[in-house]
């Protein structure tokens, strides 16, 4: 649960924190709030991804598969490169450059991998009663972020705030 308690706390209050010190000409305004919500969701997770993924591949992933209510396997080391592959995602989307189709990216690898997760989570609950606590804290992180991420984003890009093109288009 602390896992999941220090992620949801540290996106919340530098989110807010940033939206208050915020020294953009388009601060306070509805596009630049949603952009740093969305920014903060997706870099945010991203780190967090990163934090999790080394977890599970590190020195200490016997006791990060205690907490979820696993026993250490292949699985876990497998689970712990697709973390790392969401968290660099998610971290670089902090790039402006890499806003239009990368978040879009981000934003389909979120949805299939947090949305199996929380499936497979809700599984162990429901069918294996497994009531660790990472386990069952893992089902409401799982589901709110795709769906928050892909809100947000959608609202600061219909306030033209989030780019739908990278600054520097590619040409083919």
């Amino acid at each position: 649960m602390s896992f999941f308690a220090i992620q949801w706390t540290v996106l919340l209050v530098g989110f807010t924190a940033h939206a208050v010190l915020d020294r953009s000409p388009a601060r306070r305004t509805a596009g630049r709030v949603y952009e740093l919500a969305a920014l903060w969701l997706l870099v945010g997770m991203g780190a967090f991804n990163l934090w999790a993924g080394f977890g599970h591949t590190g020195p200490t992933s016997d006791q990060v598969a205690a907490a979820i209510g696993y026993a250490p396997s292949m699985f876990q080391w497998e689970i712990g490169w697709a973390d790392i592959a969401l968290g660099v995602l998610g971290i670089l989307c902090l790039r402006r450059a890499n806003r239009g189709g990368w978040t879009n990216a981000t934003l389909a690898a979120l949805a299939v991998s947090f949305s199996g997760d929380g499936i497979g989570h809700l599984m162990q609950l429901v069918a294996h009663g497994n009531t660790a606590p990472d386990n069952v804290w893992a089902i409401p992180t799982c589901f709110l972020v795709p769906a928050l991420s892909a809100l947000l984003v959608h609202l600061a890009r219909r306030h033209r705030a989030f780019a739908l093109q990278p600054a520097h288009p590619v040409t083919v």
